[in-house]
């Protein structure tokens, strides 16, 4: 038989870690040749069919979840019609409850996988090689016995998970210009009642021999970014501690993506990732609200001021971006309790700030309690709130704009410095400025369409002149010296028009040895033409660091590692 394992994935820098483990546990144990092609969700849809069509499988499987499922069950439905007897195979999170519901709705799904799927996927494969069709003792699996539906009694997960080969020992073909997924752990040791990890009981780990061996894989062979998908990778610390120290001391150049619970890391570990060289570790930290009847509600332990002290001592080094979660829409979270928690979590000056609106997922124990808290949510994935008793769906609105400017002017860290000065006017408060920048976007209708970079900065210029308790001639200043400090200027955007130094004031100064020694020793080697490409000079008549009035010669040093950003010197 010819298996075509398959999933829609979100972005095309995706991967899908589901369907390798798959085919790699089944491969010891199946004589069928499986195969893996990822599409993703932009797709057009026909191509998708066509290139599963020519592959001419005998199987297919689809990895399902909340952000596929329907493009998924289109293609299915399509892929049915033309491919009658060929079997369509759904697993999965998303697929993982109400099995029977979605294949009386659905008549062209031929069998559901729900839970863990390595050893029931294998199993219904030895079953069809055997030339049978009695699924009935397939422990997972739901399947249709004539007109009947049958959901076959739940699988236990496994408990040694040694057991599933490493997924990517074949190589990375296929994976180049990817995120790599990989885990060290399954299940979480916390209840967050928004998470499907609260119904799974406890937590299994591969061998830590296992673990270390399979990183050195990674980074012998320079992978960019290994993104594990273990719920909480610091559990237990002691584990985590060794995996890190590894990590660090193999060194190299492959960049490793943790969750981990901040109050978790202990002194020992912090001083690890201090000490890590710049760039090999990323770290993720949920938050999801600062509010403690709504921490309390979705039984989440969380110290917030560990986490704010915790989350200090890790930006302290600057060797690593910090990404902090939040998530709108939780109970007892009203809009005025959201803007308290975003400027909590503001303040600790994450890299990157994500705000999430509540997805209420199938067989999650927030999704149980939606009457107590009157949770009206799209009944169509992603299942994502729209209102409940503490917060409207105008409210949710407003924040989808808020979260689209994070995005644009926070994330992207293209204007730190002017945010900084910007905030101060707004009693300090990041939210209240981001609140009513969104205003100022939805009444001039400006998220109905995209933006180049110079326009954002153009949109701010006109959102700030509009206030008057802004001193608007320091806020240009500040807002240029953004601007230069992310890349060498060219063609300016038309809110500011700089008085920089020309090109032969420049060389004058590189002419001065001195002054090479004194602020670019590192670039001795370097010709003078090679130098004027990589640094730029300018003057700004506000000190855009102090905001001092006073005429500032600036000096700009573009060849830096990215998590340090552009060095600058103020020139004497």
């Amino acid at each position: 038989m010819k298996v075509l394992l398959t999933s829609l994935n979100a972005k095309f820098i995706h991967s899908n870690l589901a369907i390798r483990y798959i085919k790699a546990y089944c491969q010891a144990y199946s004589s069928s040749n499986i195969t893996i092609r990822e599409f993703t969700i932009n797709d057009q849809m026909d191509k998708i069919l066509a290139g599963i069509y020519l592959e001419k499988p005998d199987i297919i499987g689809f990895s399902c979840y909340i952000w596929n499922i329907g493009q998924t069950l289109m293609l299915a439905s399509s892929l049915k019609q033309v491919m009658p007897k060929c079997k369509i195979v759904l697993g999965g999170p998303e697929v993982s409850f109400d099995s029977c519901t979605l294949m009386d709705e659905n008549p062209y799904i031929d069998f559901i996988i729900y839970g863990e799927g390595e050893e029931t996927f294998r199993e219904f494969l030895q079953t069809l090689e055997g030339g049978r069709e009695d699924f009935s003792n397939i422990r997972g699996l739901v399947y249709r016995d004539g007109d009947v539906i049958i959901q076959n009694t739940p699988r236990s997960n496994i408990k040694e998970l040694d057991k599933i080969p490493f997924p990517y020992r074949n190589g990375l073909s296929g994976l180049e210009n990817k995120i790599i997924y990989y885990e060290t752990s399954r299940g979480c040791p916390f209840n967050c009642q928004y998470c499907l990890s609260s119904t799974i009981e406890g937590v299994r780990y591969f061998s830590l021999d296992r673990v270390l061996d399979e990183i050195d894989f990674f980074i012998d062979r320079k992978v960019p970014q290994v993104k594990l998908v273990d719920r909480t990778f610091n559990c237990p610390p002691k584990r985590a501690k060794t995996i890190i120290e590894h990590i660090i001391k193999r060194g190299g150049s492959t960049n490793f993506h943790f969750e981990v619970a901040a109050h978790l890391i202990d002194q020992d570990m912090l001083e690890l990732f201090k000490r890590a060289p710049s760039g090999l570790f990323q770290l993720e930290i949920g938050v999801q609200s600062t509010n403690e009847y709504t921490l309390d509600a979705i039984e989440r332990d969380t110290d917030i001021h560990k986490i704010a002290k915790i989350v200090k001592e890790l930006r302290r080094p600057r060797n690593m971006h910090l990404h902090l979660d939040l998530i709108a829409g939780l109970p007892y979270e009203d809009y005025v309790s959201f803007a308290k928690s975003f400027d909590d979590v503001y303040e600790m000056k994450p890299d990157n700030l994500q705000l999430g609106f509540l997805k209420l997922l199938k067989g999650s124990g927030i999704r149980e309690k939606t009457n107590k808290y009157g949770y009206k949510y799209t009944l169509y994935s992603p299942y994502e709130v729209l209102e409940n008793d503490y917060i409207k769906y105008g409210d949710i609105l407003k924040l989808k704009g808020v979260e689209d400017l994070v995005g644009k002017y926070y994330n992207s860290h293209r204007f730190e410095h002017t945010l900084k000065f910007l905030i101060q006017y707004f009693n300090n408060s990041a939210f209240l400025f981001f609140e009513q920048f969104m205003e100022y976007w939805v009444e001039r209708e400006l998220f109905e369409v995209s933006h180049s970079l110079a326009a954002l900065y153009e949109i701010l210029y006109d959102f700030v002149r509009g206030i008057e308790k802004i001193p608007v001639h320091i806020f240009k200043e500040v807002l240029r010296f953004d601007y230069c400090l992310w890349q060498k200027p060219s063609n300016y955007p038309k809110c500011f028009y700089p008085a920089k130094l020309g090109d032969d004031k420049l060389k004058e100064f590189l002419d001065n040895q001195k002054n090479i020694e004194k602020y670019l020793p590192k670039y001795a080697e370097y010709t003078k033409r090679q130098l004027m490409r990589m640094i730029h000079m300018e003057i700004f008549q506000y000190d855009p660091i102090s905001y001092e009035e006073k005429e500032t010669c600036i000096l700009f040093d573009y060849k830096n590692n990215p998590l340090e950003g552009t060095k600058f010197y103020v020139l004497k």
